[in-house]
């Protein structure tokens, strides 16, 4: 089965109620917010943190899924879940204030049992909704997440955004776009990132379309080593 047909299935049972959660995933409680997704790397080491955001009408399972996949199974996942957008599945982020708060207590919950987790090299990954939102937030969380991944995100940074994140410790943003929206946004961002000091990589996935499949998958896998300072 290939990534994206298998993501797919994940995303499927996850709406319909199903419990897709493969071996080594669990459920994380968060105080004032719904359970967030847990993945444990194998071993004793200590390993760095992925915390993802998902679209609008995601969840959280699925981005587990791909990050996992993604990363292969080498960093602690923690998958924001939002708020339920009722009897039609999926899940949402009501303003960037929220998700903000979800990611704060969730670290929390995850670090106060999980001490393999390290303090630094952190990514935030988000796409389109965790994307925009997670934009407008992530500055001041530099220092944990110095690098982001953000697919199909509207969010134009500016310099002092910029400045606001190397500032924090922040390093490397990657922007992934499918539609040409965002890619004449992640574009101008990307200048205005490297102005305020960050590095920027801006990956078009010519009519892919709003989605983080097919192409954008591919070109974000792709990205990853030098996201992560593994290669140029």
């Amino acid at each position: 089965m290939t990534l994206t047909k298998a993501l797919l299935v994940v995303l499927a049972c996850s709406l319909l109620g199903a419990s897709p959660v493969p071996e080594g995933f669990r459920s994380l409680e968060v105080p004032g917010f719904l359970p967030a997704v847990l993945f444990v790397p194998a071993g004793t080491a200590q390993r760095p943190l992925v915390i993802a955001a998902h679209g609008a009408g995601g969840s959280p399972e699925w981005d587990c899924e791909y990050w996992r996949r993604l990363t292969a199974g080498n960093r602690f996942l923690l998958c924001l879940r939002g708020k339920s957008m009722g009897a039609g599945g999926g899940f949402y982020y009501p303003n960037e204030h929220v998700l903000e708060a979800e990611l704060v207590a969730a670290e929390r919950a995850l670090r106060a049992v999980e001490p393999r987790v390290t303090d630094t090299d952190g990514l935030y990954a988000g796409f389109s909704q965790g994307a925009s939102m997670g934009s407008a937030i992530i500055g001041k969380h530099g220092a944990s997440f110095p690098t982001l991944a953000l697919q199909e995100g509207f969010q134009l940074w500016n310099i002092a955004r910029a400045r606001a994140f190397a500032k924090h410790g922040g390093r490397r943003v990657l922007l992934v776009c499918g539609t040409e929206q965002c890619h004449r946004i992640a574009t101008e961002t990307a200048r205005w990132l490297e102005r305020g000091g960050v590095e920027g990589r801006v990956e078009y996935a010519r009519g892919a379309g709003h989605t983080p499949l097919g192409e954008v998958l591919v070109r974000t896998q792709s990205s990853l080593p030098w996201l992560m300072g593994q290669a140029p």
